[in-house]
């Protein structure tokens, strides 16, 4: 249970309460690290969009983004982010050999090699962004990402690194799969 006084979603009133019913509609609950962002509202809302964003990338992957957090929540001991992105990786199919196998050696992955690679130069960049260069992005352009796909990537690397000290922060519960 969090530290901070968090607002369920039957007591929530006026803008938190149509972001928890958004919430709601797509999870069928809203988890305990919306309601740590609900305490504010206007940064539920960013975080809100921010999963929308992605949830409909049209060249990221589910299977890719959700293997990018669990590498790195395992990085950063987010019990909520493992629990939750290994639980949405299974469902996909991988099984616990490919999340190790992806956790030791990023480029031999359970993945395409596209997004293998990818996930490698987002990884090496959200932990050393000094440790990448202009060779990589060629790289990666060579097998067919954009520009806009390696920026979303890092992206949403870091944005997940920052919502993985938050959650530990205030101690956000781990992630029991229902």
């Amino acid at each position: 249970m969090t530290i901070l006084a968090l607002t369920p979603p039957e007591n929530a009133h006026g803008e938190l309460a149509e972001l928890y019913q958004q919430i709601q509609q797509a999870f069928g609950g809203v988890p305990e690290g919306l309601q740590l962002f609900g305490i504010s509202p206007a940064l539920l809302r960013s975080q809100w969009q921010n999963l929308a964003y992605f949830s409909q990338h049209p060249r990221l992957t589910g299977k890719f983004l959700a293997l990018l957090r669990y590498i790195l929540s395992e990085e950063g001991n987010c019990q909520f982010c493992i629990g939750f992105n290994e639980a949405l990786l299974l469902n996909e199919g991988l099984n616990k050999e490919d999340l190790q196998q992806a956790r030791q050696d990023p480029l031999r992955g359970p993945l395409a090699e596209a997004e293998n690679r990818l996930l490698d130069y987002v990884l090496k960049a959200v932990r050393n962004p000094h440790s990448v260069g202009d060779a990589e992005v060629a790289q990666l352009r060579s097998l067919g990402w954009t520009d806009q796909d390696i920026f979303d990537a890092v992206a949403h690397g870091a944005q997940h690194q920052a919502i993985d000290i938050l959650f530990e922060t205030f101690r956000v519960a781990p992630y029991q799969a229902g």
